[in-house]
C-alpha cells in the first residue's frame, strides 16, 4: 500500500527548511505537505549541463491543457482558485472528463505567436505543460489515445510546432511532466473519487505510461531544455533515479528539477512564487504566475502590473536565480489579450536592460533600502524601486573605488564617497520607466559588507530571518489565499515569555526618525498580550491585537494566516552608525503570536 498526496493542494499551511542562503540559522523541521507538494529543495549542482540557464534569468512558463477548456467552470459552477485542478476539485469522473476531449479545439493556437510573445518579452526558454495532473497528453502519444491528436477534434501536435518555432527562433524548450499525480489512470496517485488508492500499483503506471511517454517527449521533440517533474509525493528515491537517468541517458544536456523529488535533480526549483532574501548558491528558479491561477480560468483578470513583474523578475536575479513567470492560454489557444500586453511592456524595458538581467551575477550587498543589485564583471546595476526625494541615492558598504556611474537617460552623474556609504546625485525628477537604473563602474571587482543600513527618505523591512533569536525560534510559514496563489513569510514564533527577544543589528548613516510598523499574526486568545520594543535608550510599549486567525476554512480546508501592520509609534536614531533594535514580550502573553517583520518608514 502506497501513501497517497491526499489534498494536498487543500492544505494552506507548511513549514518547511528556510533557503540556503548562506545565514547561519538552524532548520526548521519540514512538514509532509511541502515535501509533496515540491520536494525537499536544496539542490545546486550547477555543473555544465546548466551553464545555459545562467544565462536565462527571465523564462515562460505556460500551463495549458484539457483544463483550459474548461476555463474553471463544471456543470454551471465556478471552482475558484487554480483551473488546472478542477478535475481533483469538482471530482469529475474520468468518463466524463474524457468526454470534454471531443470539444477540445483549440484553432487559435498559433506557435510562432506564442514564441514571438516570450522574445518580446525578453524571456530566453519556453518550458510548457505536456502533461499535467489530469493525465491528459498535449502531444502524439502511442502510449495512451488521451492525447491531443488522438482525442480531440484538433488533430494537431502542438508540442512539435512549438519545438520548432522555437528552434527557429534561438529560444530552448522543455516540457513540464507530471511524473507522480495522474488522475486519468488507477495506478497512478491523485484519483481517490474513481478509484481506491490502496490498490494501485504505482510501478505498474510509471512503466506503462510515464517512462514511455517521457521517452516520447525526448525522441521526438529535438533538443529540449529540460524535463520539469512536480509534485513527487510519495515517489521513492529508486524511482525518482530511474526517471533523471533516463533524462540524461537519451539528452545528456537535458536538466532535470528538483521537483523529481528525493534531492535529485540539476537545479532546485523553489516554492511556487518563493523569492529568497539573499543571494543563494547555485543553479535555481522561482515560478511565478502573472495572475492567481496558473491554466485559463474565465474570471481572473487580476494581473501582475509591468512594474510588479520587473521588480520580482530582478529580486530573483539580484539573488542569483531564474524567474520563470507562467501564462495561461485559453481552451481556443490564445494568450489573453491583457496578459500579452503587460508582458509586451515588460519586454520593452528588459530588452533596454539585458546585460543588467540576463547572465548578470547577484548582488555584493545586504538588503538594499530603495531597490536591488545585479553586476556584471565590475559593474554594478542598481535598480531603484524607492526614488529618494531629496535625489541622493545612498549605496552602503561598498569598498571597492568608483570610476564613474551612469543613469540611463541622464548621462554621468555626480559621485560623492564617505566613510559609510556612496552617495549619488540623481534627477529630481523620477524617469519614466518601469525601474530606472544606474551603472555604476568600478576599479575592480565588487566588494561590500553584507551588514543591512537603514536609510532616510526610504521605507525598508527588518526582516525576521536575518534576526537574532533568544527563547524563540524561525519558522517558514506558506499558505494560500484563493488556491494557488502561495504566500510566504519566515515567522518568529515560540515566545517563552520577557527572556524571549528578537534583535537587529543594522547601521544608519545619518540621524533621522521612523515610524515602526510591526506586521504579525495574532489569534483571539492572544488578543492585547503586551510587548516592547528597545532601540538604544529609547523603548516603546504596546499591545499586539487579535488579526482573526483562522485555524480552519471551509473553502480549501487548510488554515489561513492572518497578518496585519501595527504602528507602534516613533523611533529615533539621534546618531549615524551601528544600531541596534530588539522587539519581545513583556510577560508570559502572546505565546502564540508570529512576527513576521518590523518596517521603518521615514517620518516626513
Amino acid at each position: 500500500m502506497r501513501v497517497t498526496l491526499h489534498h494536498i493542494a487543500a492544505i494552506c499551511l507548511a513549514v518547511r527548511p528556510l533557503v540556503s542562503d548562506g545565514a547561519d540559522k538552524p532548520e526548521p523541521v519540514m512538514d509532509g505537505t511541502s515535501a509533496d507538494m515540491w520536494g525537499k529543495g536544496g539542490v545546486a549542482k550547477g555543473d555544465a549541463r546548466g551553464a545555459w540557464l545562467k544565462d536565462s534569468r527571465f523564462a515562460m512558463f505556460v500551463h495549458w491543457g484539457l483544463y483550459s477548456e474548461l476555463g474553471g467552470k463544471w456543470d454551471d459552477k465556478t471552482y475558484y482558485g487554480i483551473a488546472e485542478w478542477i478535475m481533483k476539485r469538482a471530482k469529475i469522473p474520468v468518463a466524463e472528463y474524457e468526454k470534454v476531449a471531443g470539444r477540445f479545439n483549440p484553432t487559435g493556437f498559433e506557435a510562432r505567436e506564442w514564441v514571438k510573445l516570450a522574445k518580446d518579452t525578453g524571456m530566453r526558454h519556453i518550458m510548457i505543460t505536456s502533461k499535467h495532473h489530469d493525465g491528459f497528453a498535449m502531444f502524439k502519444s502511442a502510449v495512451s489515445p488521451f492525447n491531443i491528436v488522438d482525442a480531440t477534434p484538433f488533430r494537431r501536435d502542438p508540442m512539435k510546432e512549438l519545438a520548432d518555432a522555437c528552434r527557429e527562433a534561438g529560444l530552448r524548450l522543455g516540457f513540464y511532466y507530471s511524473q507522480t499525480q495522474d488522475w486519468h489512470e488507477r495506478d497512478a496517485v491523485g484519483n481517490d473519487w474513481d478509484f481506491k488508492p490502496a490498490e494501485a500499483n504505482f510501478q505498474g503506471y510509471l512503466k506503462g505510461k510515464a517512462i514511455p511517454q517521457i521517452e516520447e517527449l525526448l525522441r521526438n521533440y529535438g533538443p529540449i531544455a529540460g524535463v520539469w517533474f512536480d509534485t513527487p509525493g510519495p515517489i521513492t528515491p529508486e524511482e525518482s533515479k530511474t526517471l533523471v537517468d533516463l533524462v540524461h541517458r537519451l539528452q545528456p544536456q537535458c536538466l532535470v528539477n528538483s521537483r523529481i523529488g528525493n534531492d535529485l535533480g540539476d537545479y532546485d526549483t523553489l516554492g511556487d512564487q518563493e523569492i529568497p532574501r539573499l543571494p543563494r548558491a547555485g543553479l535555481w528558479e522561482t515560478p511565478d504566475t502573472h495572475n492567481d491561477t496558473w491554466a485559463y480560468a474565465w474570471y481572473d483578470k487580476n494581473w501582475k502590473s509591468p512594474r510588479e513583474i520587473a521588480e520580482r523578475l530582478v529580486r530573483v536575479a539580484s539573488r542569483g536565480g531564474t524567474y520563470m513567470l507562467n501564462v495561461g492560454p485559453d481552451g481556443t489557444g490564445r494568450i489573453p489579450g491583457q496578459s500579452a500586453r503587460i508582458l509586451r511592456e515588460v519586454g520593452r524595458w528588459v530588452l533596454a536592460h539585458e546585460d543588467a538581467i540576463h547572465g548578470a551575477g547577484p548582488t555584493p550587498f545586504g538588503p538594499l533600502a530603495w531597490g536591488e543589485c545585479t553586476t556584471r564583471g565590475n559593474t554594478l546595476f542598481l535598480h531603484v524601486f524607492q526614488w529618494p526625494a531629496d535625489g541622493r541615492l545612498v549605496v552602503p558598504g561598498l569598498r571597492t573605488k568608483v570610476k564613474s556611474a551612469r543613469l540611463d537617460g541622464a548621462g554621468e552623474l555626480a559621485v560623492e564617497s564617505g566613510t559609510e556609504a556612496l552617495t549619488l546625485a540623481l534627477p529630481a525628477s523620477r524617469p519614466d520607466v518601469l525601474i530606472p537604473v544606474v551603472a555604476v563602474e568600478l576599479d575592480g571587482p565588487a566588494e561590500a559588507g553584507r551588514e543591512q543600513f537603514v536609510i532616510n527618505g526610504c521605507r525598508q523591512t527588518l526582516e525576521t530571518g536575518v534576526a537574532k533569536l533568544q527563547g524563540c525560534e524561525l519558522k517558514a510559514v506558506r499558505w494560500m489565499e484563493k488556491f494557488g496563489d502561495w504566500k510566504h513569510a519566515e515567522c518568529v514564533v515560540g515566545w517563552r515569555g520577557a527572556e524571549s527577544s528578537t534583535e537587529w543589528e543594522f547601521r544608519t548613516v545619518a540621524p533621522g526618525s521612523f515610524y515602526l510598523d510591526v506586521e504579525y499574526t495574532c489569534p483571539a486568545e492572544e488578543d492585547y498580550s503586551e510587548w516592547r520594543v528597545r532601540c538604544g535608550d529609547a523603548e516603546l510599549t504596546f499591545p499586539l491585537i487579535d488579526t482573526g486567525e483562522r485555524p480552519k476554512r471551509a473553502a480549501f480546508g487548510g488554515a489561513l494566516p492572518r497578518f496585519r501592520t501595527y504602528r507602534v509609534g516613533v523611533i529615533d536614531f539621534p546618531k549615524a552608525g551601528a544600531q541596534r533594535l530588539a522587539l519581545g514580550p513583556t510577560g508570559m502573553g502572546g505565546r502564540a503570536v508570529r512576527i513576521a517583520a518590523v518596517t521603518l518608514a521615514p517620518v516626513e
